[in-house]
């Protein structure tokens, strides 16, 4: 089975067999790192991504100690492969940028920001950072061993309706606090909440399997959204560093204006689909949610 809870089995062994997979992919990637290591990082890091929202969906019936040691646990994971992902995709924000902006500017005016972007790319991919492989898989079969102690202390939507709606509560005052105060810390810390709510709806699917797909899909779009505007955030920094002061500043302005108005629709788009897709209040959405768990049980 997938990435969902089932209607057929008790919620506790639900989670279980979802966490399970979740750490059998992670390690089926690690196990073919030679032929591609970059996919293997980036596939670990997903699944942490996906265990840390499946933990949140049930804290409350997981219990605030084992919560937290689990959550830790794939954090900690996620952060050993994470390297620099920033300079990494400094160049293809770049170029991505520019095919935007294709029929208005001639590219060669950049070719020396580009130069030194892939610098600093290369630089950060030849560094000495090259992943503890063994380390990392004798900590995922530990993890896995670990989930037969992920025991719920309630069964049914009583196990993740703590989590779902503190999850949603969350999501809604980030949202808020990007809106106030639209910084980079803010979006991204909202892109992180928007992150778990889609995975939090995937999870839950099988309750209505229409609603929460299309629910999913909003919340990757919003995601992607924010994550553009994250990535020109960092391509921002990276024009006013040290090594880009010897690259003409009428040019490296001129970019700063097309990353600064490419934000401006990127947030504008994201606001609303945001607001329209935590529209609803937490006790509506849980009182409608586990109605939808009712009859998908029946």
């Amino acid at each position: 089975m997938s990435y969902r809870v089932s209607m057929q089995e008790p919620t506790e062994a639900s989670v279980q067999r979802i966490a399970i997979q979740q750490i059998e992919h992670a390690q089926a990637a690690l196990r073919d790192r030679e032929a591609d290591p970059v996919t293997a990082i980036h596939a670990l890091r997903q699944r942490c991504k996906k265990l840390r929202s499946l933990l949140r969906l049930v804290r409350p019936a997981l219990g605030e100690k084992r919560y937290r040691r689990e959550n830790r646990r794939f954090r900690d994971l996620a952060r050993r492969v994470a390297g620099n992902r920033d300079d990494q995709v400094l160049v293809e924000t770049f170029e991505h940028l520019m095919s935007l902006h294709e029929a208005e500017l001639d590219r060669r005016r950049y070719t020396a920001i580009r130069r030194k972007l892939v610098v600093r790319r290369d630089a950060t991919l030849a560094g000495d950072d090259t992943p503890d492989w063994e380390g990392l898989a004798s900590a995922l079969s530990e993890a896995r061993e670990a989930v037969a102690d992920w025991t719920l202390a309630a069964q049914g939507y009583a196990a993740v309706s703590g989590g779902w709606s503190a999850s949603y509560v969350q999501v809604r005052d980030a949202l808020g606090e990007a809106r106030r105060l639209p910084s980079t810390a803010t979006l991204h810390e909202w892109r992180k909440r928007v992150k778990y709510h889609r995975h939090q709806c995937e999870l839950l699917r099988p309750l209505w399997p229409a609603a929460f797909k299309m629910r999913a899909q909003q919340a990757h779009r919003l995601s992607d959204l924010l994550g553009e505007d994250h990535d020109l955030a960092m391509l921002a920094i990276a024009l006013d560093a040290e090594d880009m002061q010897r690259v003409d500043s009428a040019r490296r302005e001129a970019l700063h204006e097309l990353v600064e108005r490419r934000r401006e629709v990127l947030q504008g788009k994201a606001e609303a689909l945001g607001r329209r897709l935590f529209a609803e209040s937490p006790k509506a959405l849980n009182k409608r949610v586990a109605r939808y768990w009712k009859i998908a049980r029946a």
